[in-house]
This record gives structure tokens, C-alpha cells and sequence, in this order.
């Protein structure tokens, strides 16, 4: 053990850079489900891109592996996008010791030196939310993609006549970043298979910051009226399209990818149809597990790309949705019992669920 980890298991802090928005905690196990194996010696931490409702579950996720086995967990990352102090954050986790760390590799090419320094400087590193194959990281655990914007088309088909014509129009929060533009493609294609008489219009860009992004889409609407469907691809999205469809007063079917309070509640309304969901507190609970269960058993984290999979929220499931999002303020605990059958389901055979990178990348 390094001079820094000591000192860091001692007193339960670090000292980090700071020009980076840190959030760093030592915690012990209260509360946490004990693991077969033991990673008391063991350092685990997250990193993400920005902090919010999302991130704050990807991080959870991992603090509950940690804690499940008694090891030491820190997170750490910048308050708004931030690539020059998310890697700041990343390289200071490196230096204090951490054993495994999970990362949202934000833009992918940009990770790949940092990731690879950390990996031969011994430290295991996997990437949640956005992979970076190309480097020496181990896992990426995430829903693909592409199928998050095929399970939005179908819901949007099911809702529909399928001998309906007319238009779709879709809004992307941020174009030209390849994670998202694949949701719009996996979409595009489902709908043209499902409902072959509507055309798609869009990806708009409706832009990432909430504020601008209901401004965006009333634009995108005042342009493109009596669509069928207005669906986005981002988690700010749908509070802004229940906003917009109530200030119309018409009739048309919203949508979008990403979990939030007022998305949920506009589905509970029935304002809004469905929104699909990715798994955050999955993605980071995997990724950490898989590594800190490899390394205390002396073995080689698999490398490859671990589906945790979309999750559809509509009318029928939003209260059980809405209840288990409404937990995560009070910790970990709820979440990790409402996702324990997924969980288990992985961890009985870890190496069967392991995929290639080029099955997460094929198109």
C-alpha cells in the first residue's frame, strides 16, 4: 500500500487539486448488504462529468459496491461539463490511491492517455454512461445506446395506428455526440419499420441547459405544428414537452429518454407517454462490484461491455418509478433492493455477461 492510501484509510481524506469541484467521502458499511469477499483494503472511486440528479445515481451505485464489501469509497467531479477538471478529478483519485475507479469518459478520445497512464500505473478502471474503447479500460456498463431509441419507437408505434401517416419531429440536446446521435438512429430506423407512412423531421438541436431547452423546443414546435409525436433524447426534455404540450392545448403524444421528478410527473398526469429510462445506480453498482470482486480474488477484471438495459417508465409503472426515485435522498438502500433481481442475474455468471466493445458499437 502507497504512502498516500495509508494516510488516506487513516484520516478518511486526501488532498486533491483545487481548481476541481470536489465531493469526496470516506465512508464506512452501515446499512450496506455484506458481500461474499472482502475489499476492506481496497479503494474504490467514481468519477462523472457533471453533477445532477443522473450522476448522483451513477456515483451511488458504486458507493453501494464499495460499502456491500467494506471497502473505502470516494467520488469526485466537476459541478457543470467540465473535461479539464473531470480529468484533474481523475488524476487525483490516481495519486491517492484508489485500486478501482469508474469514469463517464466524456468525449471518448479525449480519455484515452488518462485511462491508459492510470491503468499501467496498476489502478483497474472501468467507464459508465460513456465508453472509451478504445482504451485500456476494462468494463463499460451501460444500456446500448441504440436500443434506448428502439424501446422509445415502440412505445410511440404502440400508441399509434399503424397505417397513421404524418410527421414525428425529434430534438437532440447535444448534436453530433455519438452516444446520442445513435439514439436518434436507433429510433429513425424503428419508426420507419413500424409506422412506414410518418416521417421523422428532426434532430432538431433543442440544446442541453434546461432553461434553453424549453425555449429550443417551443421554437422546434412553432415551426412544426400537428405532429403526431414530439420526442426528445435527453433527460431535460420531457419537462420541457409536458410544459410546451400544456401551453397548447392540443392533442399529440410526447416522449423522451432520461428520468426526472417532472418527467415522471407528467406521465402520472397522462400528459406525457413514456420515458425511457438508463439505469444509473446499475450502471455504477456493476462496474464497481466487478472490479473490486476481481481484484480481491486475485484475478483479471473481464474486458468487454456489460448491457444493464433500458428502462421503459409509462402510466402503468410510473408510481413504483416515482417512489423508488423519491428514496435515493435518504441513500442507497431502496434502489439497490428494487434493482437486487438484475443484479443477481449478472453476478451468477459475470463472465457470460460480458459482451464485446463491437457488440455495443455495432449499429
Amino acid at each position: 500500500m502507497n504512502i498516500v492510501k495509508m494516510i488516506t484509510k487513516l484520516t478518511g481524506t486526501t488532498a486533491l487539486t483545487a481548481a476541481t469541484f470536489m465531493a469526496v467521502t470516506g465512508v464506512g458499511v452501515t446499512g450496506a448488504i455484506a458481500q461474499e469477499f472482502d475489499c476492506s483494503e481496497l479503494t474504490g472511486a467514481s468519477v462523472v462529468h457533471f453533477q445532477g440528479p443522473y450522476t448522483k445515481q451513477l456515483a451511488m451505485g458504486a458507493q453501494a459496491a464499495v460499502e456491500e464489501c467494506g471497502g473505502t469509497y470516494r467520488s469526485a467531479g466537476p459541478a457543470a461539463f467540465d473535461t479539464a477538471a473531470e480529468v484533474a478529478a481523475f488524476q487525483d483519485m490516481v495519486l491517492a490511491g484508489a485500486d478501482a475507479i469508474v469514469v463517464v469518459a466524456f468525449p471518448s478520445d479525449f480519455w484515452i492517455r488518462p485511462i491508459d497512464e492510470a491503468v499501467n500505473s496498476g489502478v483497474v478502471v472501468s467507464t459508465f454512461d460513456v465508453e472509451s474503447p478504445s482504451s485500456l479500460a476494462s468494463l463499460h456498463t451501460a444500456p446500448k445506446q441504440k436500443d434506448q431509441g428502439v424501446m422509445m419507437a415502440d412505445v410511440i408505434a404502440d400508441e399509434l395506428d399503424p397505417d397513421v401517416s404524418g410527421t414525428i419531429v425529434t430534438g437532440i440536446c447535444l448534436p453530433g455526440l455519438a452516444l446520442i446521435e445513435a439514439r436518434v438512429t436507433g429510433f429513425d430506423q424503428r419508426i420507419a419499420e413500424r409506422l412506414p407512412n410518418v416521417e421523422v423531421i428532426g434532430a432538431f438541436d433543442v440544446k442541453f441547459d434546461q432553461t434553453q431547452n424549453f425555449s429550443a423546443w417551443r421554437s422546434v414546435y412553432d415551426a412544426n405544428q400537428g405532429a403526431l409525436a414530439y420526442v426528445g433524447f435527453c433527460e431535460n426534455d420531457l419537462p420541457s414537452l409536458v410544459r410546451l404540450k400544456e401551453s397548447t392545448g392540443e392533442d399529440f403524444e410526447i416522449a423522451s429518454i432520461g428520468i426526472n421528478p417532472d418527467g415522471l410527473d407528467g406521465i402520472e398526469r397522462g400528459v406525457a407517454l413514456a420515458a425511457v429510462g438508463q439505469k444509473p445506480f446499475m450502471q455504477g453498482y456493476v462496474a464497481m462490484r466487478a472490479m473490486l470482486q476481481n481484484i480481491a480474488a486475485g484475478t483479471s477484471v473481464p474486458r468487454g461491455w456489460i448491457d444493464v438495459g433500458p428502462e421503459l417508465v409509462t402510466f402503468d409503472n410510473v408510481a413504483e418509478i416515482t417512489a423508488r426515485e423519491e428514496t435515493v435522498s435518504a441513500g442507497y438502500e431502496d434502489i439497490r433492493a428494487f434493482y437486487a433481481n438484475d443484479i443477481e442475474m449478472i453476478f451468477d455468471d459475470l463472465p457470460g455477461s460480458v459482451q464485446s466493445f463491437s457488440d455495443l458499437l455495432a449499429q
